[in-house]
Order: structure tokens, then C-alpha cells, then sequence
């Protein structure tokens, strides 16, 4: 028999008490000025604990009701939430679902369009055992790229032990998720495991923490397992066979790989993609996937059992010059938690389980007398009501927003035309304001769009080889997929030479049509259709930022005999370098896709 700790559904009343309580409900402290842009709010919820399943269907049965009466009760702004699986949780939501119909309970609010079904491989069995890179001393970037793969190609759908995380029968990860719940309309926790070094650190804790080493000490060189940050686009070429269409995770919200200059990282990354009223800080494009970042401070994600106050301090903090998309947690396990338990991990009940797999699940001694509980789910009514009747009411354009939405306000991210007139002006322009830089820009506006360094690398390709081929520009030119270098050149090329426009319109001529041939090159697994790590031209080997100069300046003067001069340029511009990133400089060729994700606010 399948016991469930069952908890009473805090009432409409209740949560317009508690607003009251807090002089919250008017919501006119926080109403938009003129010219203010629209905020959205983006419900979600982390449904991954596969041990204490009594508690995930609960909240199960508690968040799923919760959304559709705010939907009914709003139809001018009906929210819709992503509710995060895991692949273990999903079986084993599955395993039970003859004696509670919790995944024909999910499945019927989904097929209703209440909520939506998303993965988190965050938590899969477990933390420290799961398939992991070895790569540390491997000095090839194709055998790099390839082990890359392989690991998420593992990851992705192979079962595991839900307690020790070994490999078993079956399916799991996403490809588990999926087949229980449908595809995923979002995607998170697909960092893969390495295994390297990590440098001294030298620490200065405050005296008074507790267990904190003295002020000084520095810790040697550890070899471990730890979850690589950044770059993930071998993982999407093994994604393609079960997923083409999900939103992605951005930038986290935490520093999980310890890197200094976090926060302030994440906050010039948010400023750089959100030059423009339509984009946000919080989204953007990466690998032609739309990205969704926990936090580009001071906005970052609030937990609904927190209640309007958390809330209310992140919206008066954004400025509002821009969107902002804010991600609201429904339901969190903590609010089940003592304070205490639940701060000693992310996800406590599975950290405990994981290290106690002879006694995984949770101790009565660890769980919120049930009237606490109830007080977070009156916290969580609360928040939803004040946001439906106080705060989207005094702030024009503000809603709630699904991850169905969000695709639809973005819309592509490639496969529009570009007017070749338009092309020369702005790059004529972006030139004048790099000057002596060594260094590009980050992207390139463009008849209404923003073309990232790999697609900007691709346009110019394909107008100079249509010059070679027809002696004349097209009138216009298709942007295509194009990834960005396999590997990164980390040096800036010959600062002297020069090169003539024929001898770049012959270069482009032979390596346009790869730039358009959406495959896997079979010797290595890297995609045909990316940016090549060094063109030879006259003896020189010029790394992709010298050839964009180039061929800019080639676009402005194609007449074969036109001589340019050969600068040095370096690969990473400012996002480039800010977006937060554990692997070495030269495995990070996916920052030559990053560019803003503008959205149709009439949508």
C-alpha cells in the first residue's frame, strides 16, 4: 500500500487574507511608468525526487490543481507552468501509476494545455556515479569532441541504479522522461561530468563560519568529478534524435563550479544580449537553441513559497528598459523540509538518499510539522493572486508565459534574408567602431535581425563565392545554421600581409556549400556546417575573426585585384569571454553562435 502525506488546499480566502495581511494586494507601489516593458513571469516546477515519492506526487496533486484554477479564474492572463521531470522519477512515477494514476493525472493536464512537460537530468543517480569524461590529458579536439558525445549520448538514455547509479536495463534520462510524459518543452541539467583537476584556491572565510578552514590556507590541486559549465553542443547533436524543438537552460542562478566574478559575469552577459527594448537579459540564442538563464542579477528565479516579498524586491530592482522573463518556482520540496535538512544540499532528500542508499528515504525528523507546509502553499496563493489582480493589471504587457509561448515570441532563430546593401552599411559601421581593437564584436544587427559571429562568417562566405561564381553580388543572402569553430584558436594570427578580395572570393568559393550541409562529419563527429579553426590564404593562416574583417572589407570592394591588409584579431569578444565557461578556451567555439533573442511582445 502506497501511504501519501496529504495536505489541505489552501483556499482562495486564505491567500487574500495573507495578501491583506501583508498591505500587498493594490500592487500600486510596483506599477509600470510609461515606457516600461513588459515583465513575464515563467512557472515552473522540479519534480526529480524518485525516492520519496509519497512527497513528489503530493506536490504533484497540490501544483497541477493550483495552476488550473488561477487559468480559470484569469483568462485575460492564464498562467501555464513547465513541470520538470527526471527520467528515474518518471519511471518510477510510471511503476506506480495502477494504484495512484499520478502519470494519467500529469498526462491529462497536459493534454489540456494547463502545464507542460519539461526534463531536469540534474538529480539523475546519482551526483558522483554517473557516466563521466575522461579527457584531461587528451590533446586532440576531435578526440575531445567525440568523447563528448559518447558521454551524452550515455547520459541521455541510459538507465541507472536509482540509488548507486550504476548501469542498468532499460531506458532513462530524457529518453525515459520522454516516453512517459511526452516531448520535453524544456531542458535543464545536462552539464556532463568530468573528471580534472581543479587549481588551489586560496580562501579568506569569515571568522565566525563554522568548520571554515583559517584565513589563508590554500587547498592543493583535487582530482574529481565535476559538471562542466558553458558549451554544450556535442550533447545537442546527440539530443537531435529525441529532441529538436526544446527551450534550453542559460546561465544558473548558483556558481556551481566555484568561478570568480560570478554574479558579476552573468549580470554584463544579460547586458550584452539585451541591447534592445524586445530582448531580455534572460534569454538568448546559443547553438540556434533559445536559452533561458536562471538569473542576469539583479533579476534572478524566486521560489512561490517565499511569497509576494521575494518577489516584489527582484521586480523593483529590474530596470525596465527591457523585458525581463522571471522564473517562479511552484512547490518547492523545501517547503516539506526543516529549514536546516534542506540547506545542507540543492536537492537534500536525494543527496540523502544517494550517500544512505541502505535507508534512502526521509526521516520523520526531517520533515515541516504539516501546518508549516500549508502556511508555504498559502505563501504560494498568495504570490499567484497578487500577481493575476494587482501587479499585471498596473503594468501593461505583463503575463504569464509558457515555454510554448516563449518559443512562438522568438520565433527562428536563422533562415531569414538579409539585404546585401543593408550588410555592407552596418558591418561598414561596426568596423568604424572596433577601429584598432583586437577584438570583434559580439554580433551584428542586420534588416531587423541579429546575426551571430558564425552566421555572420556564413553570409559573407556565401557573397563572396556568389561574386566568384557570377562576378556580381546577390541582391541578398540567406542566413543558414552554421556552428562555431570545433576548435578555438587562442592566438590573434599575422598582424602584417595582405591578401586581395579574389584570393578570399576563391577561399569562400570552396568552403560554401560545407557551411550548408547540416551533417555529422563521420571521421570525428564534428559538424560539416561549422566554422572552420584556420583558413590558409597566401601562406597565412588566418583565424575566422581576421577572415570576418577581411571579408567585410572584400564585400565593400570585390573587384578581384583589391588589396586589404592582413590585422591581427582574436576570437572571443566581450560575451565570449564573460559567459560563464569550465572547459579550456579552445573548446569553446559555441560562443561564435551566442547573439540576442529579441521576442514578438505582441504575441
Amino acid at each position: 500500500m502506497i501511504l501519501m502525506r496529504r495536505f489541505k488546499c489552501p483556499s482562495y480566502a486564505s491567500a487574500a487574507v495573507a495578501v491583506a495581511a501583508f498591505g500587498l494586494f493594490s500592487g500600486a507601489d510596483l506599477a509600470g511608468a510609461p515606457g516600461d516593458q513588459p515583465v513575464y513571469i515563467y512557472l515552473v516546477a522540479k519534480v526529480t525526487d524518485h525516492v520519496n515519492l509519497d512527497l513528489s506526487e503530493d506536490r504533484l496533486r497540490h501544483i497541477l490543481p493550483e495552476v488550473e484554477r488561477y487559468r480559470l479564474a484569469h483568462p485575460q492572463a492564464p498562467p501555464s507552468a513547465t513541470i520538470l521531470f527526471s527520467g528515474a522519477v518518471s519511471k518510477a512515477l510510471q511503476q506506480r501509476d495502477g494504484q495512484t494514476h499520478i502519470v494519467d493525472f500529469v498526462k491529462d493536464y497536459i493534454r489540456r494545455g494547463v502545464i507542460e512537460a519539461g526534463y531536469d537530468g540534474t538529480d539523475e543517480p546519482t551526483y558522483d556515479h554517473r557516466p563521466t569524461l575522461k579527457i584531461q590529458n587528451e590533446p586532440s579536439p576531435e578526440a575531445r569532441w567525440k568523447a563528448r558525445q559518447a558521454i551524452a549520448d550515455q547520459f541521455l538514455a541510459e538507465a541507472r541504479d536509482p540509488l548507486t547509479g550504476a548501469p542498468a536495463s532499460g531506458t532513462g534520462g530524457l529518453k525515459a522522461m520522454q516516453e512517459v510524459f511526452g516531448p520535453a518543452a524544456y531542458i535543464t541539467g545536462l552539464d556532463l561530468a568530468s573528471e580534472s583537476y581543479r587549481p588551489p584556491l586560496k580562501v579568506t572565510p569569515p571568522a565566525e563560519a563554522p568548520g571554515a578552514p583559517p584565513p589563508g590556507a590554500s587547498f592543493a590541486a583535487v582530482l574529481g568529478v565535476f559538471r562542466e559549465l558553458g558549451g554544450d553542443t556535442e550533447t545537442l547533436q546527440m539530443l537531435r534524435k529525441y529532441n529538436t524543438t526544446a527551450l534550453m537552460s542559460g546561465a544558473p542562478a548558483a556558481n556551481p563550479a566555484q568561478l570568480p566574478g560570478y554574479r558579476e559575469a552573468i549580470t554584463h552577459l544579460g547586458w550584452i544580449m539585451s541591447p534592445a527594448p524586445e530582448t531580455g537579459p534572460e534569454l538568448y540564442w546559443q547553438d540556434y537553441v533559445l536559452r533561458i538563464s536562471e538569473a542576469a542579477p539583479p533579476v534572478h528565479a524566486v521560489k512561490a513559497s517565499d511569497g509576494v516579498d521575494g518577489l516584489k524586491d527582484v521586480l523593483d530592482k529590474a530596470k525596465r528598459s527591457t523585458v525581463h522573463l522571471v522564473q517562479v518556482e511552484l512547490g518547492g520540496p523545501e517547503n516539506y523540509l526543516q529549514a536546516a535538512f534542506a540547506k545542507t544540499a540543492p536537492n537534500a532528500p536525494l543527496k540523502n538518499a544517494y550517500d544512505h542508499p541502505q535507508a534512502p528515504r526521509l526521516a520523520a525528523d526531517m520533515l515541516r510539522p504539516t501546518a508549516e507546509t500549508d502556511a508555504g502553499w498559502v505563501k504560494e496563493e498568495a504570490l499567484l493572486k497578487w500577481l493575476t489582480e494587482a501587479y499585471f493589471p498596473s503594468n501593461a504587457g505583463s503575463r504569464f508565459v509558457s515555454s510554448s509561448d516563449l518559443s512562438k515570441m522568438a520565433g527562428s532563430s536563422t533562415g531569414y534574408s538579409i539585404s546585401t546593401a543593408a550588410l555592407r552599411s552596418e558591418l561598414s559601421d561596426a568596423l568604424k567602431k572596433v577601429g584598432n581593437d583586437t577584438h570583434l564584436f559580439d554580433y551584428l544587427r542586420v534588416d531587423g535581425h541579429y546575426l551571430s559571429l558564425a552566421e555572420l562568417f556564413q553570409v559573407l562566405t556565401d557573397e563572396l563565392a556568389e561574386f566568384r561564381r557570377t562576378g556580381k553580388l546577390p541582391e541578398s543572402v540567406k542566413t543558414a545554421k552554421v556552428y562555431g569553430p570545433f576548435r578555438l584558436v587562442t592566438g590573434h594570427g599575422p598582424n602584417e600581409g595582405q591578401v586581395t578580395a579574389g584570393d578570399l572570393e576563391a577561399a569562400c568559393a570552396e568552403i560554401a556549400g560545407a557551411l550548408h550541409q547540416d551533417a555529422l562529419n563521420p571521421s570525428n563527429g564534428v559538424p560539416v556546417n561549422s566554422v572552420p579553426p584556420l583558413l590558409k590564404i597566401n601562406g597565412m593562416d588566418l583565424n575566422p575573426a581576421q577572415m570576418i574583417r577581411l571579408m567585410a572589407l572584400a564585400l565593400a570592394s570585390p573587384a578581384p585585384a583589391t588589396k586589404l591588409p592582413v590585422r591581427m584579431a582574436y576570437m572571443t569578444g566581450e560575451a565570449g569571454a564573460v559567459v560563464p565557461k569550465t572547459r579550456p578556451l579552445f573548446d569553446t567555439g559555441f560562443v561564435w553562435t551566442l547573439k540576442p533573442a529579441p521576442l514578438a511582445l505582441t504575441q
